[in-house]
């Protein structure tokens, strides 16, 4: 696991556990993705997790890097800044679009969590357009619908010159 050995993990106590299957999430879920992790921090000023003293964050492992979910808040923090979304791989799987099915984009992680994990959970928003401009179908959150719009454009479209037509055109 990606820096595991600057992290103090511990698995998911029964508290959170049971407060997480209140909240709307399947028993049945909750013991696939075990062992749920977590650690304790806080967001450090470049944004990212920190441990330390802090709240108890959900730790969920994506390839490039690890995202801390705190229950509480709401926020969503990265180990090293690479993660685009939560369940990232969900957007290049095929099989998530057979069936004329979309890709699901949740607002937040109890309901990504309530959903099956059916999608993802955007983490960085600078990077939607890239990430996502390949994806045949996209079912989103309504609350996210203006964020969509706003960052589902290229950051920058290069400069652009015209080269004028030296052959004229016979009358």
């Amino acid at each position: 696991m990606i820096g595991e050995h600057d992290l103090n993990l511990e698995p998911i106590g029964a508290a959170q556990f049971l407060w997480l299957h209140r909240q709307g999430v399947s028993a049945s879920l909750l013991a696939s993705m075990s062992p749920l992790q977590v650690a304790t921090g806080y967001r450090d000023s470049d944004g990212r997790f920190e441990p330390g003293l802090g709240e108890p964050f959900v730790v969920f492992e994506e390839p490039e890097d690890l995202i801390f979910w705190q229950p509480k808040t709401d926020e969503l923090l990265t180990w090293n800044g690479r993660a685009f979304a939560l369940n990232e791989a969900h957007i290049w799987n095929p099989a998530t679009y057979s069936f004329d099915a979309n890709l699901n984009v949740f607002s937040d992680v109890l309901d990504w969590l309530r959903a099956d994990c059916d999608g993802v959970v955007i983490v960085d928003w600078s990077r939607a357009f890239d990430e996502l401009r390949e994806a045949p179908r996209i079912a989103i959150a309504e609350t996210l619908l203006k964020t969509y719009r706003t960052w589902m454009q290229p950051r920058r479209l290069p400069a652009l010159s015209v080269i004028p037509n030296t052959e004229r055109r016979a009358a």
